[in-house]
């Protein structure tokens, strides 16, 4: 029972906590041998359900993109394109809708979709029981985005 706890304390424990995307330090990442950059989209690139994305976010995605960074959207939403957020995201970037964070199916669909492993990746989102664990169980980087 011991061993099942230190190990479901150590899925949701994220390598890196931050208060928001704009305080992660892309440039180390890269330096560090990572190549892509998952996202969450609640809660981590908008609001709860935005309706569409700051000014501010997309100018990030897109210097995180210039940087060499594969960028890709995951997320747990059941809306599809008809939303306007996953729209616009996957006009630019790959989106895995429906997926089943913190099941390993969606992970590997938007790693596949990018060509990297899970060791050249990062998933950036603000919720342990999905974003952090289904990233830590694949051996993917994981920050947490922890508002104050």
């Amino acid at each position: 029972m011991l061993s099942k706890m230190r190990t479901l304390r150590t899925l949701l424990r994220p390598d890196e906590t931050t208060p928001s995307i704009f305080a992660i330090d892309y440039s180390r990442l890269y330096q560090t041998g990572k190549r892509a950059i998952l996202f969450d989209l609640d809660n981590t690139l908008g609001g709860r359900r935005p309706r569409r994305l700051d000014p501010k976010v997309e100018r990030l995605l897109g210097e995180i993109s210039g940087m060499g960074f594969k960028i890709g959207i995951l997320t747990n939403r059941r809306i599809g394109t008809k939303d306007p957020v996953i729209f616009s995201l996957a006009r630019k970037y790959p989106v895995v809708i429906r997926a089943g964070k913190p099941r390993r199916r969606g992970f590997r669909e938007i790693l596949d979709q990018l060509g990297v492993s899970p060791s050249e990746a990062v998933m950036v989102g603000d919720r342990r029981l999905t974003d952090v664990a289904g990233a830590n169980r694949l051996g993917i980087y994981s920050i947490r985005i922890a508002r104050t």
